[in-house]
């Protein structure tokens, strides 16, 4: 797949997770989601300012965070359009 094919394929399968509810997503698979997409747009997550209070849900979305830090962008991508695809089958 060219990167043009995966920008595609990873901009498809974002518009279908937010045409979709969120809470009938397992709460480990958004986690995994959100890690995927801030990596795919290269997004720093120690710039994130909702990582300032000391909530338990930030600290999940932060461990998530440093654990694809070491990937690519693209193996982030890919990853997400793999969990996308699995939980809502095509064709969109």
């Amino acid at each position: 797949m060219t990167d043009k094919d995966l920008d595609i394929a990873f901009n498809e399968a974002f518009a279908k997770a937010n045409s979709e509810e969120q809470s009938l997503v397992p709460p480990d698979l958004q986690l995994h989601l959100y890690a995927y997409y801030k990596r795919a747009i290269d997004e720093p997550y120690v710039s994130n300012r909702s990582f300032e209070s000391n909530d338990l849900r930030s600290a999940f979305k932060m461990n998530a965070l440093i654990q694809v830090q070491s990937i690519s962008k693209n193996e982030a991508k890919q990853k997400y359009i793999e969990i996308i695809e699995k939980l809502y089958p095509k064709p969109w």
